[in-house]
């Protein structure tokens, strides 16, 4: 039993080493700290303009930052955050000619940026008239159905979507400098 904990803790510890080692990584000269700083500041505000999409409908643009609120905010700054941190490790692992792991990070983004437009504008209802044309019976009622749940589960669909990001910048790290990991790691010193 003693075994088995031992190495939970040492997972968690490894898994914790590694997001502090992504979120130092890229802050560490001059130019990743200037390419951290616009890529935050872009993506923060194409998601403060998005993420108000569900009181606002198909009118989003500028407008949108008048229907601010605290929740909005934290999940813009938030997404900012995880995907400015995400895309430098990119651009690290490209450098290194490492692979990338890119699909939970799509995933991640594309409900972050998805989400609040499938509520309440008119992108669902045309991506299922699409559909309509092949498969007539198969959207018959859905659209509504679909929209009301992810009006009423936004929240949890943003939060699975910043996990997604997190999972991303893991996965992405591991690659990133595994040699150093491991070792600090294994004695107990976090990056």
């Amino acid at each position: 039993m003693n075994a088995i904990a031992e190495r939970a803790t040492n997972s968690i510890k490894r898994l914790w080493s590694l997001v502090v080692y992504a979120f130092q990584s890229p802050v560490q000269d001059s130019l990743s700290k200037r390419r951290t700083v616009i890529l935050f500041s872009l993506v923060l505000v194409v998601h403060l303009i998005v993420l108000p999409a569900h009181v606002l409908g198909s009118d989003i643009g500028l407008r949108s930052f008048a229907h601010l609120n605290l929740r909005i905010v934290l999940f813009a700054f938030l997404f900012a955050s995880l995907e400015s941190v995400l895309i430098n490790l990119w651009v690290q692992l490209i450098r290194q000619k490492t692979h990338c792991r890119t699909a939970p990070a799509a995933g991640g983004m594309l409900i972050g940026l998805m989400s609040p437009l499938l509520c309440c504008t008119p992108l669902l209802p045309t991506i299922l008239s699409f559909v309509a044309i092949l498969f007539p019976s198969a959207v018959s009622g859905m659209g509504l159905k679909i929209q009301y749940a992810v009006n009423v589960y936004q929240t949890e669909l943003l939060l699975l979507a910043l996990v997604l990001l997190l999972f991303a910048i893991i996965q992405n790290a591991r690659h990133l400098n595994p040699d150093r990991l491991t070792t600090n790691c294994d004695k107990g010193i976090t990056p």
